[in-house]
């Protein structure tokens, strides 16, 4: 069985702005910066891919890697999976090479910074947690916050 990783499409939205990606999980509430060679590896596993493969094409692009290269891409990979924005999935068979087009400039190590700050905000439901007398956003019990001054 040959492992692969493929972006959580499902789950999560992504935007590029210059040289960082911004991934929002929606199931979760989690936001993300990828950063250095990060947004490039995103940009890879929108199809299925292996590690090598990834390091193969990160090599092709940039050169000889740095010796820690291929741990961080792992890191990164595993950080992604854990966090609910990429899969890991057999690969069934032999796999085309990802899609190297939108790597260029010199190799940095994968930079994942994740943000819990709006979580509770990104995972209500905007259809069905509204109320026509209180509005939008009516919040789950478990987000519910207590008057600590009383009534």
């Amino acid at each position: 069985m040959t492992t692969c990783y493929a972006a959580n499409l499902d789950a999560v939205a992504h935007e590029t702005f210059e040289e960082e990606t911004v991934l929002i999980n929606f199931e979760r509430g989690t936001y993300f910066s990828l950063r250095g060679s990060a947004p490039a590896i995103w940009g890879m596993i929108q199809r299925p891919a292996t590690l090598d493969g990834l390091l193969g094409t990160l090599a092709a692009a940039h050169g000889a890697l740095p010796a820690d290269a291929p741990a961080a891409v792992a890191a990164m990979l595993d950080r992604l999976c854990e966090d609910g924005c990429a899969r890991r999935t057999d690969a069934g068979g032999p796999m085309a090479p990802p899609d190297a087009q939108a790597i260029g400039g010199d190799f940095a190590l994968p930079v994942v910074q994740a943000f819990h700050d709006l979580q509770e905000l990104i995972a209500i439901d905007p259809v069905h947690e509204t109320n026509e007398l209180v509005g939008w956003p009516v919040r789950p019990p478990s987000y519910a916050v207590e008057d600590v001054n009383g009534p």
